[in-house]
């Protein structure tokens, strides 16, 4: 459990305060949905929006600053270094809709570039990471890998 959600816990206990009195303090009618939104932003307080955050803090007589505090050091705690990857180039993809379909079509077109290539002299290294495209490409079907007109590498 990470530090925010034991934090947030044991105020809500020395308050006397379950989620479900929260939420209904907050005046959610839909009490689940109130406590999906808490339990998301408990566990990535980025993706709330500040109009949740301030409504909460007033119902539990929350310092934002206090708050605010606990958010950074949990932030610092889910960032996560991505490895290096090579995404492959589809024109259309930005047309795509369901976004769902998008995301799924995203993440089939990258590969992880292992960590023996980026230790490889520069030209090394360009030559093993289109080797890994044509690699990559080949294990996409006829009718996708038609459609896919290069790739970029992102080195984080």
């Amino acid at each position: 459990m990470n530090k925010l959600k034991r934090w947030f816990d044991q105020h809500l206990h020395d308050l006397g305060v379950t989620r479900i009195e929260l939420m209904k303090q907050m005046n959610y009618q839909n009490t689940d949905k109130g406590l999906r939104r808490l339990n998301e932003f408990l566990e990535y307080p980025h993706k709330s929006t500040n109009e949740f955050i301030l409504q909460m803090c007033s119902s539990l007589n929350i310092e934002l600053a206090v708050l605010h505090q606990k958010i950074i050091k949990r932030n610092k705690q889910i960032t996560i270094k991505r490895k290096p990857f090579i995404q492959l180039i589809h024109p259309h993809l930005d047309n795509i809709s369901p976004l769902s379909h998008r995301g799924w079509l995203r993440e089939l077109l990258r590969e992880n570039v292992p960590e023996i290539i980026q230790r490889l002299p520069f030209y090394e290294r360009e030559k093993q990471i289109k080797h890994l495209y044509d690699k990559k490409l080949k294990t996409l079907d006829n009718k996708l890998s038609c459609q896919i007109i290069g790739f970029s590498y992102y080195d984080m």
